[in-house]
């Protein structure tokens, strides 16, 4: 038997963000996923503005920069 993780979906590689906890409100592009030693899900998160800029954060601290999902 084979468990999914259905859980944050809503979320893919690409995908424009800015986190909920920064007050700066700088915009990230997801680059990727991982779990931290807890099981949480982080994303991978470049900064679009400060290249430099590579930040891991938990799914739920996100929030998308697209209407409805879309551009």
């Amino acid at each position: 038997m084979t468990v999914t993780d259905l859980q944050d979906r809503r979320f893919r590689v690409g995908d424009l963000v800015i986190v909920r906890s920064l007050d700066d409100k700088t915009h990230f592009c997801i680059i990727g996923f991982k779990r931290n030693p807890n099981g949480e899900r982080l994303a991978i998160l470049k900064g679009l503005f400060n290249q430099t800029c590579i930040v891991e954060r938990p799914i739920w601290d996100l929030q998308s920069l697209l209407l409805r999902g879309r551009l």
